[in-house]
């Protein structure tokens, strides 16, 4: 079972990727490649839900491992920025 804080720290990467990249404005999102918004565009707003809404850490991780499965075939296309944060996920994932 994943300890506090690394459940924690999953929760924390993954906020900011949400809050990078699904602006109000939907700027950021827009700005990417066609393929790479494609990719994780519903993925990311599952785990922003998930993350808004109580559910428990199972389901959750289930939610951010198909973000990073997703995101791992579009990463080379995606703004360096980007492609670190969802690297800080996958290291938080790992504890």
């Amino acid at each position: 079972m994943p300890s506090e804080t690394g459940s924690q720290s999953v929760r924390e990467a993954s906020r900011r990727i949400v809050d990078l990249v699904l602006t109000e404005d939907d700027v950021y999102l827009d700005s990417l490649p066609d393929e790479v918004e494609g990719a994780i565009g519903t993925a990311l707003t599952e785990v922003a839900r998930m993350l808004e809404e109580p559910h428990g850490d199972r389901e959750f991780r289930r939610g951010v491992r198909l973000l990073l499965e997703v995101g791992a075939d579009v990463a080379p296309r995606m703004p360096s920025e980007l492609r670190d944060l969802f690297e800080e996920l996958r290291l938080a994932m790992r504890g």
